[in-house]
């Protein structure tokens, strides 16, 4: 398997290119849109006439639970074609290798960093044609995609990525809106193998059958409000709403206020077993200086559990291994609370806790710690390196977890 990351670095170094980073995924998102033209994750750059605008990323990365680890190198390489002023085309390669130090016997290896038999892999991540006119932008094929409950969450070697058929039109400045269709995933969270791209109702643990979706954004002043409906053919029909207010009063105070609704029932055939689903959440953040203070709470009503994402998922307690959706038992309830201190222009630190537990603490009562570091130099280097901690106070066993990342941008 080693042709396959000597691959990647021969096509990272025949390509005279120059990057622009893909942005950092925040814990909390003030907002989801499917495919802003400014943060293409391979945004074009300038080149000399008759050249094709590429860039990409090398990762190196570490992991270890309780009773496997993993190391790995991997990295993308992507170039787009801008055709006129309507047609644009882009490809990119991923790749994710294990270079020789893990283990011998597969189960001792962490698995999140490979394919389904523990190996190295190069995948055609995204082939895609983005078509813009006036309003109008579609984008058709394998690409990145992040909405509330379908996202990228790249947090191993790769990002989730999607086959998707999106369309969205900007009504105004404040207001957009869309239609779109996503048929797979691949990546770590699609639940079948990283390497290889299965449906949406797979990926949540049902049967073939692809994501229709609708969406509505608006944002205006210090409001940003997002609302987006899912519908997977005998599995589920998803609703979700979230609005954020957020203000900077002064140079060193700002606050951030939001609010989420989700609600989920389930559909035909019901391949994934009964949803009736209703869940809740607040969010409270306040950054004074370098000092950022959250506290968040989800509550779910529903009969049965909080809806499954393919990715990080929606809800504002979500923390690195626990979210609202894994909690076993009616009436599920989370709170997080969270500092993080923005050291200076390369380094913050944080600290998040959170509690996830059922009405009957018997079914599910769980506690976890994350403590991180992320670092970022310009716009060429970022790491981040975390330790979490799963408390289990039901007689279930506890957790552990570092994983450190290093990722350099060309």
């Amino acid at each position: 398997m080693r042709i396959i990351f000597l691959f990647l670095i021969l096509l990272n170094t025949v390509l005279p290119v120059y990057a622009h980073i893909q942005e950092h995924e925040e814990q909390i998102k003030p907002g989801y849109t499917p495919f802003l033209q400014e943060e293409e994750v391979f945004s074009s750059v300038n080149f000399l006439k008759d050249q094709i605008p590429c860039n990409g990323y090398v990762r190196a990365g570490y992991i270890q639970t309780d009773h496997s680890s993993a190391t790995a190198l991997g990295g993308a390489v992507g170039c787009a074609y801008q055709l006129n002023s309507v047609i644009k085309t882009h490809l990119s390669l991923y790749a994710s290798w294990s270079p020789g130090v893990n283990s011998e016997n597969d189960e001792n290896i962490q698995g999140e960093f490979f394919n389904s038999k523990q190996d190295s892999y190069l995948i055609v991540g995204e082939a895609y044609l983005t078509l813009s006119y006036e309003q109008f932008h579609a984008r058709l094929g394998r690409q990145h995609f992040d909405s509330p409950h379908i996202d990228s969450d790249d947090l191993r070697m790769i990002p989730n990525l999607f086959e998707a058929y999106l369309l969205d039109t900007h009504v105004s400045d404040e207001l957009a809106m869309g239609i779109g269709f996503v048929r797979e995933a691949a990546g770590w969270e699609n639940g079948a193998n990283a390497s290889q791209f299965v449906s949406i109702g797979e990926a949540l643990g049902g049967e073939s059958s692809g994501a229709w979706l609708s969406w509505l954004s608006y944002q205006h002043d210090i409001i940003s409000s997002d609302s987006w409906f899912y519908y997977i053919p005998d599995h589920l029909t998803q609703f979700y709403s979230e609005f954020i207010m957020s203000d900077e009063l002064s140079a060193d105070f700002s606050y951030r206020l939001g609010l989420q609704y989700d609600w989920g029932k389930d559909a035909g055939n019901a391949k994934l077993g009964r949803v009736d689903a209703h869940t809740l959440g607040i969010l409270s953040a306040i950054t004074w200086s370098d000092l950022t203070l959250t506290a968040a709470y989800n509550k779910n009503f529903g009969n049965t559990g909080a809806l499954a994402s393919v990715g990080d998922g929606p809800f504002f307690t979500s923390v690195e291994d626990q979210t609202l959706d894994v909690v076993e038992g009616v009436d599920a309830e989370s709170i997080l609370l969270s500092v993080e201190y923005h050291l200076n222009d390369f380094v913050d630190l944080g600290v998040m806790a959170g509690k996830f537990s059922a009405s009957n603490k018997k079914d599910y009562n769980k506690e976890e710690l994350n403590v991180f570091i992320n670092f970022n130099w310009g716009e060429i280097v970022d790491a981040e390196v975390l330790y979490a901690v799963v408390d289990d106070l039901t007689p279930g066993p506890d957790w552990h977890q570092v994983r450190a990342i290093v990722t350099y941008h060309y």
